[in-house]
């Protein structure tokens, strides 16, 4: 009678797999395409803090993509402020995650913002994921 152990060196099943080499979007939380939602970011500056406008370009509860000809460094602690078309509006504390595609700026909430994602999927009306 054979060994079943023999057949476990062939099994690729049975082998180590490390997720971050097969995911190329590492992203866990459904991201929202949403033209509908104003959104303003201010810097941490101790001498120079600016608030100013971006394009959102996709959200989660644990991130969001925006567009900003203003310069943002990685690393940056800034305050992320929503307004949706009905009025509601949240304010998130995060940290600036990407920027080696400038315009273009990955920002990384310091909390998961389980409301914001309630909120999302509620005021959702063209289902586009990005």
């Amino acid at each position: 009678m054979p060994d079943n152990n023999d057949f476990d060196d062939f099994d690729d099943l049975n082998h180590d797999i490390e997720l971050d080499s097969l995911l190329l979007n590492k992203r866990i939380s459904v991201r929202y395409r949403r033209n509908d939602i104003k959104a303003m970011i201010k810097t941490h500056s101790l001498f120079f803090p600016k608030l100013f406008r971006v394009n959102l370009i996709d959200i989660s509860s644990k991130g969001a993509a925006v567009q900003s000809d203003n310069k943002l460094k990685l690393k940056s602690r800034i305050t992320f402020f929503l307004q949706f078309a009905d009025g509601k509006r949240f304010t998130i504390n995060a940290s600036v995650a990407h920027v080696h595609s400038a315009p273009r700026y990955g920002l990384k909430f310091d909390l998961y913002q389980g409301e914001l994602a309630e909120h999302l999927l509620h005021t959702q009306t063209d289902l586009e994921f990005g």
